[in-house]
């Protein structure tokens, strides 16, 4: 197992050579002096003491060189070996516990058994289950106690590296969690019920809630206050021919994507299912209709309880659903497969035999549905019923003569174009917190967009991500299912919940490289390489452009400081060109930081010109404000004349400074180790306001960042959060001196 798999993908790295060579030569551009150094203090001292089992070989070289990274030590030891006197401590073991610890556990109202643990009121006996607890009056040691060697190491790794809220207890069950304050109670320790956030516990109190009633030849399960969201749904069933052996219809539906998360492990608007004699079709009641999901799965549920063999094609499956319901994800059935084949991105009728893991389900369904639909027309619903449930061989074969008479339908010419939203960008770089309870398909996320909206922000970034091995390697993942990843339907929830709150939103698909390395590293090897990447990045692209344009996104980007691909202005004018098959939105690349934007040879196929601003504004670590503020314009003259000279507007897609000192010296370096001190950054974000709110070619700033989850800043956090404390002030003052100001004439289309 991958140790630091429960990581997810961190969001702020922007080290590496390339990063630094280009803070050497922005300081050199305004005659700055060498920058002077920052006390910074030791790093971290963290011991683990656990069984030699817990932690392999590879485990612990792993977590060194990670953890060396976060500026923190990491020794990893026999549970007998003595700890350094400050250094934090995890002390982990398994199932069943050690006398000693066992002992220790029930001062926090954990009881250890023989066949795992119990802790308020809840036993504990799957694999799966673990707790993490820690005095509040003692923080640097924590105790961890679990089922599993996996969740045993996602304790400690999320309470190491993820988990900074750092709450005194945390028990994880599978996918999900339980977590919270302690308050003194005698000599023991009993839970503050104010700070108790329990997934586990809400799953088990929805299914407790539900009723099973018959309606319109179905079963429904849902509790008593979603009775009009029953009703409504109740006209999306589709008459079931009365084979035999045909499945008996269950359909269950959740109030939210987080409850519906928590219960089945998918925060989709529509899944479909098998269990014995039951076809179970689970469905998010509030779901935006942006996907057609939910319309395609009552008719998908019809076809298959008739007809059981199609649950074995599960993508044709829905490919079905999606045909008979005539739209998906906002396009019409039957000229999708002649969009996405003039777009390039068109999948193999092979791939779609296949499994979900790396089929984008909006490609291929859409395709696949379109396929579909001229079999239908060619040959009647029957014989591409039973073709579809039959032998592959034959499939493949009708598939393919599908296809081809799918390409006569005439493909869609690029969507009509929509102009920048007016004004001035107020922005927010809005990352996911990777829970249920606070992606952003929660509540949660709502409420933290609502916040965002009463600071002043009038448009937010959201950020799926896309998974690369190493930067040589032309394969990309970034189809997500799991409900904490950045699923097509988070983004969605995103899209419409920050429009709710009247916002808008730009897209910004961002690829997260193996190892921490830097994202402008990659670089193929081969012509032969190069090919296939763009192939699939153009993929990756047009995929969540159909997505954000569904959900109604404001722009979209095309792509993030993906430096050593710039020099292929072919293939990037080729991928944008898909784009704009795929949505109306104004177009922009993220470049990585002034210089390079001053190198993009691909700004005039593109709507707005967008940076990563993280230049440095000093390098003096005591610099005035005036200095900064000098900074900041010199730092970013070279976007005034680029803009004046494509005559194009600038959007800081990403800015921000860590909560730390001197964060101006190196704004893209939140693991230097410097001394937490947030006021730094909010003179830093102060300065760029003062120094550029006049100028009539900046049209925007997103700062870097807001979490789902609403997290406020921790005094002595050092990393990005613009949310709490002298940061959110001056990020809030400055939207207030810009809310007003209008779209210049000048560079602004």
């Amino acid at each position: 197992m991958d140790p630091l798999k429960f990581l997810d993908r961190p969001w702020t790295r922007r080290l590496g050579t390339a990063a630094l060579l280009a803070a050497a030569v922005c300081l050199l551009a305004f005659g700055a002096a060498p920058p002077q150094p920052v006390p910074t203090p030791s790093p971290r001292r963290v011991e683990i003491r656990a069984a030699p089992s817990l932690f392999t070989a590879e485990d612990r070289e792993r977590l060194a060189g990670f953890s060396a990274r976060q500026g923190v030590q990491v020794d990893v030891g026999p549970e007998s070996a003595a700890v350094t006197p400050g250094a934090r401590v995890f002390r982990a073991a398994l199932s069943p516990a050690p006398a000693e610890l066992s002992r220790r556990l029930a001062r926090f109202g954990v009881t250890a058994e023989a066949g795992g643990f119990s802790f308020d009121g809840r036993n504990y006996r799957g694999k799966e289950d673990g707790i993490a607890v820690r005095d509040p009056a003692a923080p640097q040691e924590i105790l961890v106690l679990a089922n599993g060697r996996e969740a045993a190491q996602r304790l400690v790794f999320r309470r190491l590296f993820r988990d900074r809220e750092e709450s005194d207890y945390q028990v994880v069950s599978g996918e999900l969690g339980k977590s919270g304050r302690f308050a003194a109670a005698g000599d023991r320790l009993a839970i503050d019920r104010r700070s108790d956030r329990d997934e586990i516990g809400s799953r088990e109190a929805f299914l407790r809630s539900l009723t099973t009633v018959e309606r319109g030849g179905a079963r429904w399960r849902f509790a008593r206050n979603e009775q009009a969201a029953v009703e409504r749904l109740e006209r999306l069933l589709r008459p079931r021919a009365g084979t035999h052996g045909a499945l008996e219809l269950l359909v269950t539906v959740y109030p939210d994507a987080a409850t519906k998360a928590r219960t089945t492990g998918s925060s989709r608007p529509a899944d479909l299912s098998r269990e014995g004699r039951e076809l179970r079709l689970d469905v998010d009641a509030s779901a935006p209709a942006a996907s057609g999901e939910i319309p395609a799965g009552f008719a998908s549920a019809a076809y298959a309880s008739a007809e059981p063999r199609l649950l074995d094609r599960p993508i044709l499956l829905c490919a079905l659903g999606a045909r008979a319901a005539g739209t998906w994800w906002g396009k019409p059935v039957r000229s999708f497969a002649s969009f996405a084949a003039k777009a390039a991105v068109a999948p193999s009728p092979e791939e779609t035999l296949g499994s979900w893991d790396d089929l984008s389900p909006v490609l291929g369904v859409g395709s696949a549905a379109s396929w579909i639909d001229a079999g239908i027309r060619q040959n009647g619903e029957a014989a591409v019923l039973s073709a579809l449930a039959g032998p592959e061989p034959a499939l493949r074969d009708a598939l393919h003569r599908w296809e081809a008479a799918a390409m006569r339908e005439p493909a869609p010419g690029p969507v009509a174009r929509r102009p920048l939203p007016p004004g001035f960008l107020r922005g927010v770089s809005y990352a996911m917190s990777n829970s249920i309870d606070a992606s952003y398909a929660s509540p949660r996320s709502r409420e933290t967009l609502a916040k965002l909206a009463q600071l002043g922000a009038n448009s937010v970034s959201i950020m799926p991500f896309g998974w690369s091995r190493d930067p040589e390697s032309p394969e990309l993942s970034f189809v997500h299912r799991r409900p904490q990843g950045e699923t097509d339907e988070c983004t969605v929830r995103a899209v419409t919940d920050a429009r709710a709150a009247g916002m808008t939103a730009l897209v910004k698909p961002q690829i997260w490289v193996g190892g921490e390395v830097f994202v402008g590293r990659i670089a193929m090897r081969s012509e032969a390489d190069w090919k296939k990447w763009f192939a699939t990045y153009r993929r990756f692209l047009v995929h969540h452009a159909v997505v954000s344009e569904a959900a109604g996104a404001a722009m979209f980007c095309v792509g993030t400081e993906l430096v050593a691909t710039e020099a292929r202005a072919a293939e990037w004018r080729e991928a944008i060109a898909a784009v704009r098959l795929a949505t109306g939105a104004p177009l922009t690349y993220a470049a990585n930081w002034v210089g390079g934007a001053t190198r993009v040879t691909f700004w005039d196929a593109l709507d707005a010109i967008g940076v990563d601003f993280y230049d440095p504004l000093a390098s003096d670590a005591q610099a005035s404000d005036a200095a900064l503020e000098a900074g900041a314009r010199a730092a970013a003259r070279p976007l005034a004349d680029l803009s004046r000279r494509l005559d194009k507007p600038v959007v800081f897609t990403e800015a921000g400074y860590p909560l730390a000192k001197a964060a101006w010296l190196a704004p893209h370096d939140e693991n230097s180790g410097r001394p937490a001190a947030s006021n730094d950054a909010a003179r830093a974000i102060a300065a760029v306001y003062r120094a550029l709110e006049k100028e009539p070619w900046w049209r925007g700033v997103y700062w870097w960042k807001a979490y789902s989850s609403g997290r406020e800043a921790r005094p002595d956090e050092r990393g990005f959060n613009v949310l709490g404390g002298p940061p959110e002030r001056a990020m809030a003052e400055g939207f207030s001196k810009l809310r007003e100001r209008g779209s210049p004439s000048a560079g602004a289309r």
